[in-house]
């Protein structure tokens, strides 16, 4: 008789080793996104959830198949070279969502390939979507983002208008605001549902592979969760709305949260209750032990361990040769006026702060003797010593006038580009805006600087060929300061930037 029983192969622990430290190095350089949008808080729990799922999955794992070992090596090759390239955009650009999605995109390939090598298509099969769902936590586009998120909030106000009225609470809806006899409710991004919506479908997700949904079910999880995501959102909305009617608006503060924490809570409650309704009545069959894995390629466990060090000492190289020496290092600092008429400082809001982040910030505001108001703002970032603390500074380069100036009612006319003040023997870059208030010209300057032994322009990662030169020059953005004036009362842009120049010799000292 011929004894068919299975012997265990040794474990590829160097492969296993290189792979899961490419994966840590993933979750290392998203993790900063999960901590700083509040959307993708839940990100830090699917790296658990996918080893939850494999270690699951493994006592029931099925026999290994055949597997062609060309195209696969091929695939490794490719995906493992391009892993140095996007390694380093991505040190560079951490919150840049592209390389965010390239660098993930390319481990999942990556690990596939393995599996693939492992045990053929029907591991690939079997193991497949606990890799595939990292992708979840993955910072969505910006635009699609954007354009979700706007949608949302333009339905949850006139659906909760809609509702105040029948209810009897007189209400209007302005845009993304909602207009009641206390004031004025905005419906920002936290209100839109997008945060509840993206966990309800990672738990959605999650539900349908933990219980072998066939597609269908699965499908009708995904829909059932994102119908009860927007559904507990309106009616948080609504909450929010009529305390604020009844109590004030001070009263949003005390509720916004513990109404968000609630409507999570009753969604994950629900989700879990419509996923055992659709479980199947009998569940699979598991084995204590399946076929063990054959071997993988003998070069394959040691390239991998080799290639990861070779990807982090050289990303670690790269930026140690280009960036600056010292960023800590101040060029210039803001001497601010002692004498000017109507001088006071101007309070930053509680929002204000908790978004942009900043190590420092002040804002200061003054009338001149010709007639003209200034109000002026300095935030300082940095120097980053940590990966978060870079993500902070290169979040801050998202609040820009453009951008932020709307959302508070002004109407930009003309970007009039870069346009640059000698002072205090530097030149200082200010990128300068016309815009509108409530019929009032106002025109804008805005400086962004990278402090270090010479100091530099920041790099503002406004497009990808922006976010392309700041990998390629080894600039991870350290430290950033930030000077923003705003000035009332010139009869055109040319007086205004003669006026600039004269505070600035008043403000910059070198």
């Amino acid at each position: 008789m011929t004894d068919t029983k299975t012997t265990p192969r040794p474990v590829p622990w160097l492969a296993l080793a290189g792979l899961g430290g490419f994966w840590l190095v993933v979750v290392r350089m998203l993790s900063p996104q999960w901590s700083v949008y509040d959307q993708y808080n839940y990100g830090w729990a699917v790296p658990f959830l996918c080893v939850y799922l494999l270690w699951q999955q493994w006592p029931n794992r099925p026999e290994p198949g055949a597997a062609h070992r060309g195209p696969a090596i091929t695939l490794l090759v490719s995906c493992a070279l391009l892993l140095m390239p996007t390694r380093v955009i991505v040190e560079a650009n951490p919150i840049w969502r592209a390389a965010s999605w390239a660098m993930a995109l390319e481990m999942v390939f990556l690990t596939l390939g393995l599996i693939y090598l492992t045990g053929g298509r029907s591991w690939l099969k079997h193991f497949g979507f606990p890799v595939v769902f990292f992708l979840v936590a993955v910072p969505w586009p910006s635009q699609w983002e954007r354009a979700i998120v706007q949608t949302l909030m333009r339905v949850n106000t006139v659906v909760v208008v809609e509702v105040l009225t029948v209810l009897g609470i007189p209400a209007v809806a302005r845009g993304n605001v909602i207009e009641i006899s206390t004031g004025l409710v905005g419906i920002d991004e936290a209100c839109s549902g997008i945060r509840s919506l993206q966990a309800t479908l990672m738990i959605a997700l999650f539900f349908g592979e933990l219980y072998r949904l066939p597609a269908a079910r699965r499908a009708w999880l995904v829909l059932a969760g994102a119908g009860l995501a927007l559904a507990c959102n309106m009616a948080r909305t609504l909450v929010l709305v009529r305390v604020c009617s009844k109590s004030g608006l001070g009263a949003l503060d005390r509720w916004h949260d513990p109404t968000g924490i609630a409507i999570l809570l009753l969604c994950f409650s629900g989700l879990w209750a419509v996923a055992n309704k659709l479980r199947p009545s009998t569940s699979l069959q598991t084995t204590a032990s399946g076929p063990w894995p054959r071997p993988l390629p003998r070069l394959v466990p040691a390239a991998a361990l080799l290639w990861l060090v070779l990807v982090e000492g050289g990303t670690a190289a790269w930026f140690g040769i280009h960036e600056p020496a010292d960023p800590r290092i101040l060029n210039w600092s803001v001497r601010w006026p002692a004498d000017k008429t109507d001088l006071r400082q101007v309070e930053l809001s509680r929002r204000v702060i908790q978004e942009m982040k900043f190590n420092e910030g002040k804002s200061m505001s003054w009338r001149e003797s010709d007639g003209t108001a200034w109000q002026t703002f300095y935030f300082r970032w940095g120097p980053a010593a940590t990966l978060i603390e870079r993500v902070r500074v290169q979040f801050a380069k998202s609040h820009r006038p453009e951008i932020c100036l709307p959302a508070a009612g002004l109407v930009l006319r003309v970007d009039r580009g870069i346009k640059d003040f000698p002072v205090a023997n530097l030149t200082l870059p200010f990128r300068a805006y016309d815009f509108e208030d409530r019929g009032t010209p106002v025109h804008v300057y805005f400086c962004a600087w990278e402090d270090g032994t010479q100091g530099i322009a920041a790099n503002m990662r406004e497009d990808a060929a922006t976010r392309l030169a700041a990998a390629r020059a080894g600039n991870r953005s350290l430290s950033q300061r930030v000077l923003e004036i705003a000035v009332w009362g010139c009869r055109d842009s040319d007086q205004a930037d003669t006026a600039l120049h004269r505070e600035l010799l008043e403000l910059i000292q070198h």
